[in-house]
């Protein structure tokens, strides 16, 4: 029984770092390729963020860690930065962004941060 609860969280840990890997190189500028990226707010995504928050098991010489994923996400917008919930390559809306209520927030410049702490 044990092992099935292993092999179950090993699948887990990889759909995790398959969706980060999926999300990094989505967002790695390509030489020639011009991406804009736009901005989505939902109050419902982000009471959730909030309230279940991701925890990821992590070992760091030797010794496991539990840690929280921040639930605050900041792109820059000129000199503001912007809480966002969803961040797009296009401007057209989404099956999630009406589910969601999201709020479109227009184009943005460049990421800022995650943090735990609302800026």
């Amino acid at each position: 029984m044990e092992c099935v609860c292993e092999e179950s969280a090993k699948g887990m840990l990889d759909r995790v770092l398959e969706t980060q890997r999926q999300m990094e190189e989505s967002f790695t500028i390509k030489p020639g390729q011009d991406v804009e990226y736009y901005g989505w707010y939902s109050e419902e995504v982000q009471a959730s963020r909030i309230a279940n928050q991701t925890l990821h098991n992590i070992k760091i010489n030797n010794t496991k860690r539990i840690i929280k994923s921040p639930p605050y996400t900041y792109w820059l917008q000129g000199d503001k930065k912007i809480l966002v919930t969803d961040v797009t390559n296009t401007q057209e809306i989404m099956k999630r962004h009406i589910q969601n209520n999201a709020i479109f927030l227009g184009k943005l410049d460049t990421f800022y941060c995650r943090t735990y702490k609302k800026l």
